[in-house]
């Protein structure tokens, strides 16, 4: 049918609808919408067959899911998106200039060989830390799939549990750093990283749409519950596997119980359950992280405070705010957390939170640690807590204040009725925070004019700073990834205070984030290319 004929009625289409790549139930409605416009569907190519419906991206992929040998034997037939069948539904009319829904030829692929274009993947650096990661990748439809599966397993926490875990987040990592889109399983059947239980996920996604051992995950009701509790602040899989046990569905059952948990982080994660998950944005982190430095530099000029974390890496909005305090001044940075916590208790900044001494020792780098994938413990100094965001927020532009508003914030917290005994003792001494002895839900409950957020303050000496500049910014397995190079390849031990060389029993010191690379001896990569 050329794209210049007459417009036609529907009665006179024969649609080849292939099921590859389109979901179970979506096919299903679309061919019920044909069938009452007088469409007719067919399951097989015949010369009757006016158009190839099809989520396919190109020719080739067409050609080879109905094994022929080339274009040429598909006929006339146009081969069109499923796009172009749905507007043509919605319009009530089938519209025939179908040049904008063509499918293309894959121009990398010779004219007549059908296979897939050759990527060169035996090239790939063998460590996730060597290659460049991008925060966009090309393979988001299969890679939270596969992320599904490593969460679910890291849930479960049984014997084998971590090691299954570990291998889907590794052929994650493949995935995102390929210069180019998946569309075929056979791209990636070399990778050393990704396999066969990767391959078949892929290989459902790729045809069907989906894949249905992640679609019966995400359905499950235990893997619903333990995404809701892990959620907590505060609260890991082995106390939500409990709360599970108890019959407790929601974090309202929580939230009654759990009241007089010798656990800060679980009585003020609970009462601030919903401000918590709700995404902290990039705005109020500049504004949270310009405020800390202002009063750290008044305090002790000079003083430098970094944003780490998943903003530096380029993300717009994350679960925390990490900061990474420091002065290059050796020693000068001893004392400056407990002075910065009183000033911003003056300023009402603090809810609560915990203050950890430094502990580090150079023992530490000397020891064997186990890795995990939710990282390592350091020993710096430390705050861990929650802070008041402003709803409302002075920035500048262009050399204008502006008061800036976050986005879709509300009050969450409505107040509870009922008793429940508040005469707790914390487990941590939260320091002249005006909230030790009160009901943490009292407090979500008033009316006010900010909004809860997870804050981590650290503080590294300049000697180590770099190598925790590297550490905070992550992402989690890309330092995972580092730890076990420095070990495996290089004999020597990483961690966010240094890289200790075994054999001449000193530590590799480093002046910029670049050297610290240098001293692994692997490419520098940017913050915003580690996001694996």
């Amino acid at each position: 049918m050329s794209a210049n004929s007459c417009e036609v009625d529907f009665s006179r289409l024969k649609l080849l609808i292939m099921p590859q790549r389109i979901q179970k139930r979506r096919l299903e409605t679309i061919k019920i919408a044909a069938k009452k416009r007088g469409v007719q569907t067919v399951s097989e190519l015949s010369t009757e067959v006016t158009h190839i419906v099809t989520e396919f991206e190109t020719v080739e992929q067409v050609v080879r899911a109905l094994k022929k040998d080339n274009a040429a034997t598909l006929g006339d037939v146009e081969i069109v998106s499923l796009t172009w069948l749905t507007d043509c539904f919605k319009a009530g009319k089938v519209n025939v200039a179908t040049e904008a829904y063509r499918l293309k030829h894959d121009t990398l692929e010779s004219a007549d060989n059908g296979n897939e274009p050759e990527e060169n993947t035996s090239l790939l650096p063998e460590w996730a830390c060597q290659r460049a990661t991008p925060l966009e990748h090309h393979n988001h439809h299969l890679t939270a799939g596969i992320e599904t599966l490593q969460l679910y397993s890291e849930l479960r926490d049984l014997d084998q549990d971590y090691s299954r875990a570990l291998a889907f987040r590794r052929a994650s990592c493949v995935l995102k750093c390929l210069p180019f889109k998946v569309t075929d399983v056979s791209q990636i059947s070399n990778i050393k990283d990704v396999g066969d239980h990767v391959k078949r996920v892929v290989k459902d996604i790729l045809e069907d749409g989906s894949s249905a051992e992640v679609d019966q995950i995400n359905n499950g009701e235990w893997f619903n519950k333990m995404k809701l509790f892990t959620a907590v602040f505060g609260v890991g899989p082995s106390t939500a596997k409990k709360w599970i046990e108890r019959g407790w569905t929601s974090i309202q059952d929580a939230v009654w119980v759990e009241a007089l948990s010798k656990d800060w982080r679980v009585r003020w994660g609970l009462a601030f359950h919903e401000e918590l998950q709700s995404r902290v944005e990039r705005p109020e982190a500049d504004n949270f992280t310009a405020m800390v430095r202002a009063e750290a530099e008044s305090i002790l000029p000079g003083t430098t405070v970094e944003l780490t974390g998943g903003f530096r890496r380029g993300k717009k909005m994350g679960h925390d705010v990490d900061l990474l305090i420091s002065h290059p001044r050796e020693g000068a940075e001893v004392g400056l957390l407990p002075r910065l916590l009183k000033q911003l208790e003056k300023r009402g900044v603090i809810l609560c939170g915990s203050h950890e001494r430094n502990s580090f020792t150079e023992d530490v780098l000397k020891q064997d640690f186990k890795l995990s994938l939710r990282g390592q413990l350091d020993h710096f100094e430390k705050w861990l807590g929650i802070c008041k965001f402003p709803k409302q927020f002075a920035t500048t532009q262009n050399g204008h204040d502006v008061v800036q508003e976050v986005a879709g914030k509300t009050d969450v917290c409505s107040k509870l009725s009922g008793s429940v005994e508040e005469d707790y003792e914390p487990k941590v001494k939260l320091r002249k925070l005006g909230c030790a002895d009160e009901c943490p839900r009292s407090v979500a409950s008033e009316d006010r004019d900010w909004l809860a957020r997870r804050v981590d303050l650290i503080v590294a000496p300049h000697s180590q700073y770099y190598y925790a500049l590297v550490g905070w910014t992550g992402s989690k397995h890309f330092n995972r990834d580092l730890r076990l190079y420095a070990t495996r390849v290089l004999g020597m031990k990483l961690t966010s205070h240094g890289l200790y060389n075994i054999s001449q029993g000193s530590m590799v010191p480093a002046s910029s984030e670049k050297e610290v690379f240098d001293n692994m001896q692997i490419p520098y990569r940017e913050p915003a290319q580690r996001n694996c």
